[in-house]
């Protein structure tokens, strides 16, 4: 697959997997209200769910892969998620421990699950499209 749609089924999966994550969060993991006492919602802003999904989750790792995919070991879906797993044990996995005092141990291991389920799934189409 060539081109610009190369990135719209891993902007895709990013945003649904997101999604997914904020409906099971509100559902199984169930606070009544916020801090400030308002319902919570899995809605949130869409703009900037929307936007940071697809630059973060196609655009910079369609052009990363598309760089220096001829230097990995293995190509295909295995190039990308091993990048994914990459991005999140480097990444996500230290910044969601360091907010476990704030929103708990539930939350934070839910928090974890959808991360690896985003950048991985969406990493992993992005090489299987791109290589």
């Amino acid at each position: 697959m060539k081109g610009l749609w190369v990135v719209f089924p891993s902007w895709f999966y990013a945003v649904a997997a997101t999604y997914f994550g904020r409906w099971g969060e509100a559902h199984w993991l169930r606070r009544p209200h916020d801090a400030q006492g308002a319902p919570v919602s899995i809605r949130g802003d869409w703009g900037i769910i929307l936007i940071t999904n697809l630059v973060f989750l196609s655009l910079v790792p369609v052009s990363l892969l598309s760089v220096i995919g001829v230097l990995l070991p293995f190509g295909g879906a295995r190039a990308g998620l091993s990048l994914g797993l990459v991005a999140f044990l480097f990444g996500c996995v230290p910044a969601r421990l360091m907010d476990v005092e704030h929103h708990g141990w539930d939350r934070t291991l839910w928090a974890i699950l959808i991360d690896l389920l985003r950048l991985g799934g969406a990493l992993m189409i992005i090489g299987w499209l791109v290589m």
